[in-house]
């Protein structure tokens, strides 16, 4: 089995229906809009890590985890936390070479007995393979990021304040019953502070028009500019062609979740690796 098709399977895995719903499906459904999804797969090209948030079950968080991890950069390795022995052998892999292209994916940061779960101070091992350049890609039991940052940060779970502010992204979740049933929303998106030691709130979702808010401008993009060594004008540029990618897959109809991933692949220009 080639790389590729090792991800898309353990990618797959995650689905609790009988179809694994891609990026389109979920624009489709408003669940999230063309803006956030594009800076988003611009944040995991240059590396994010993040987590999907809801307190309430079947709010569509592990199937929009699903969905973002298709942004991950070709070359990369998704590797399932199976169990706790995975995060404490974690550095066989790491010192092998290519940190970066890991990305160490634990179905839940939860107490239950299920495959892919972890908790206790596992979870804080795990969030430090961040400092080695890995991913950590995850979701979680939480409706706000006050509630979220005391159970990561709590000493059963023993995550550092600076391994919680490395998280690139933080999406929660909104669930609500309308009218015409239930609609499932990323009601806030937050970015990493690394800098400010917060995380800092960049897009919400309105429930009365149902559309999406921007707030202000991103540090995140910033940081990735210093860090490339990129003017803002360049980053601006390559966000736009996150954009104009992400409106084409919207522009074809093709829901199909492969598919979605081999247009991503494909999409990366080389000058982003």
């Amino acid at each position: 089995m080639n790389l590729e098709e090792h991800n898309l399977r353990e990618i797959e895995g995650l689905s609790q229906r009988g179809r694994t719903l891609s990026i389109v499906d979920l624009i489709n459904a408003n669940t999230l809009d063309v803006d956030m999804a594009a800076f988003s797969l611009y944040a995991i090209a240059n590396g994010a890590s993040f987590l999907t948030a809801a307190r309430p079950g079947n709010a569509g968080k592990t199937t929009l985890m699903a969905c973002l991890m298709t942004f991950l950069p070709p070359g990369s390795a998704v590797v399932t936390i199976s169990n706790p022995s995975v995060v404490t052998g974690a550095h066989s892999l790491i010192d092998s070479g290519n940190a970066e292209n890991l990305c160490f994916l634990c179905h839940e940061i939860g107490s239950g007995h299920w495959y892919g779960y972890l908790w206790g101070g596992y979870v804080g091992q795990l969030m430090h393979l961040m400092n080695d350049g890995c991913r950590v890609v995850s979701c979680i039991h939480a409706d706000t990021l006050p509630e979220l940052h005391d159970i990561m940060v709590s000493r059963e779970l023993s995550v550092s304040e600076e391994d919680f502010s490395r998280l690139g992204l933080i999406l929660f979740m909104k669930l609500e019953r309308g009218l015409t049933g239930y609609r499932r929303r990323v009601a806030t998106l937050y970015e990493s502070g690394v800098e400010s030691g917060n995380h800092e709130l960049l897009f919400s979702w309105k429930p009365e028009s149902d559309t999406y808010i921007k707030h202000g401008e991103s540090a995140l993009l910033k940081r990735i500019g210093r860090q490339r060594g990129l003017s803002e004008e360049q980053v601006a540029g390559e966000l736009q062609q996150c954009r104009a990618f992400i409106e084409s897959l919207m522009a074809s109809g093709n829901t199909d979740f492969r598919w979605v991933r081999k247009q991503v692949l494909d999409f990366y220009p080389e000058n982003w690796l």
